[in-house]
């Protein structure tokens, strides 16, 4: 029952997510106060017999090991670590019971050591009694922790055999899931191969001047405090208004709105990765749904709270528990930037290639760099206790009322057919539209 609701992938994130626990317990409180993660680092290795996580991030305390860590829950009144990102308190166990039949957990701690086995013969236990752990008042060598499972299931076996599906997706789930972390120093191997963050970067103009006024492209951005959770939003364009042929073109190669969407984190770890549904405020209260047109279009909401409890985020980590009143109370304002953007790339809709030379070498900036200008921005309170938004004047497309657009539809076969016949071979639909009513108004000036 344990394994049954969780995805391989997922069940190695909670180990990550242990390392990077580690590190917040042991970083400085220079590094704290700075939210850095510089120098820590976890390096994954697997193959069709063994699975090994080895971290540097100081070491798991024998009281958390004995009170906590090989315990199946959170004990009541353990105290959580702030800015930790563990729920429940089943991640470890969970991932074991996921990939094998035998483990060695390894830890150096400043204060002490252990080895801790949990072998075969445990699992086939119906009585489930204590590990052996061997301990050592001297620890040596790098502070940290290494995992080691082996007499893999033959699932496990599968997926990380040479060739598979699993091999050949992980490292992108980790460079989505750890993007923030590792932007912030955290340093993720798998298999040897340094993982690179992808991060949701959204085009401003003007950062060295934050208060400028007039049509800029900028994110709006929302930040609110209720309770005991920050949360600051930001929803803008990742990339320049796309026009017809280019949303056909994405369309076909599978590829549109793979960047697009909303991402949510959760104490640094995303949660919820390029999002077009729902739950993300897409398809309903005046939003329309998801199409190619909004590819240029993304988001994203940075949860913090010193419990990880008060997040809205579900025991496996990877979606989003819609039913806390914080995240009620923030894709509230989640809609209202997408109806900013998805009404201003309608105002502009057939007029796009006219704003594609504004976004040129316009910067664009992180999650990090745009919480940094915030403070700076002419926001105005919104609702109750603290809530704060800035929206930003876009630049407006003004039609005038002498000119309209022309759209039909019709058969693919009947416009190739027109168009050999106007230009001896096949071209775009606009302009074998263009070319027939060119020749018609002629006519008709006649």
């Amino acid at each position: 029952m344990l394994t049954r609701d969780i995805d391989l992938q997922d069940a190695i994130l909670d180990l990550l997510d242990n390392c990077v626990d580690g590190a917040i317990r042991t970083r400085s409180v220079k590094e704290a106060d700075a939210d850095s993660f510089r120098g820590f680092r976890a390096q994954i290795t697997f193959t069709d017999q063994k699975f090994t996580i080895e971290d540097n991030c100081g070491g798991i305390p024998w009281s958390i090991a004995r009170d906590y860590a090989f315990r199946m829950g959170r004990p009541e009144g353990l105290a959580n670590i702030p800015g930790t990102i563990g729920v429940v308190g089943i991640g470890m166990k969970r991932a074991i019971f996921k990939m094998g039949r035998e483990c060695y957990v390894h830890s150096t701690h400043k204060d002490d050591a252990f080895l801790v086995t949990i072998p075969p013969a445990w699992f086939k236990d119906s009585k489930w009694g204590q590990f052996d752990a061997e301990r050592a008042q001297r620890p040596s060598g790098t502070l940290g922790t290494i995992i080691e499972i082996t007499q893999l299931t033959d699932d496990a076996k599968k997926d990380f055999s040479e060739g598979s599906a699993f091999r050949a997706g992980f490292e992108a789930t980790v460079a989505e899931a750890y993007s923030l972390l590792i932007e912030k120093g955290f340093e993720v191997r798998i298999n040897k191969t340094k993982v690179k963050p992808k991060p949701v970067k959204l085009y401003f103009e003007h950062p060295d001047k934050p208060k400028a006024a007039g049509d800029l492209i900028r994110p709006y951005m929302f930040e609110c405090r209720k309770d005991n959770v920050y949360a600051l939003v930001a929803v803008g364009y990742r990339s320049p208004l796309k026009t017809q042929k280019e949303q056909e073109d994405d369309a076909a190669a599978s590829f549109a709105a793979r960047e697009a969407g909303w991402t949510v984190v959760c104490n640094n770890r995303v949660v919820l990765s390029n999002d077009r549904s729902v739950r993300t405020g897409w398809g309903f209260g005046g939003v329309p749904n998801f199409h190619n047109q909004f590819s240029c279009i993304a988001g994203i909401v940075d949860f913090r709270s010193p419990d990880t409890g008060d997040l809205p985020v579900t025991t496996t980590k990877r979606g989003i528990d819609a039913g806390k009143e914080i995240y009620t109370l923030v894709r509230q304002r989640m809609q209202e930037g997408l109806k900013l953007f998805t009404r201003n790339t309608n105002r502009w809709k057939g007029f796009e290639g006219e704003l594609k030379d504004r976004f040129e070498e316009l910067p664009v900036l992180d999650i990090m760099a745009l919480e940094a200008l915030w403070p700076k921005l002419r926001s105005n309170a919104v609702g109750d206790g603290l809530q704060k938004q800035f929206v930003p004047n876009l630049p407006q497309k003004t039609t005038l009322r002498t000119t309209r657009r022309i759209s039909f539809v019709r058969k693919t076969t009947d416009i190739e057919k027109v168009s050999r016949y106007l230009f001896d071979d096949i071209r775009e639909p606009n302009e074998v539209g263009e070319l027939c009513f060119e020749r018609a108004l002629a006519a008709a000036r006649k």
